[in-house]
């Protein structure tokens, strides 16, 4: 099994099209706002699994579509 590369923060910001303070800030107060990040013990990494930001960014109703254009576009 080969497993996929993970993505860090400004992999993230590129693909949602938001700056890496805003996905920070919405990791903190606001985590569904972002896909789930993936917790590596002993370290602070931000890292996500492609399948897992594939999969929030396909469950996105179109309402949260309208919201995620509008903040990125602030």
């Amino acid at each position: 099994v080969q497993m996929q590369p993970l993505l860090n923060l400004a992999d993230l910001s590129l693909i949602l099209k938001r700056s890496r303070e805003t996905i920070k800030k919405d990791l903190r107060r606001c985590p569904g706002a972002v896909p789930p990040r993936l917790v590596i013990p002993g370290t602070r990494a931000l890292r996500w699994r492609v399948a897992d930001v594939e999969s929030w960014i396909s469950n996105l109703t179109a309402n949260d579509s309208v919201v995620a254009t509008h903040r990125s576009d602030e």
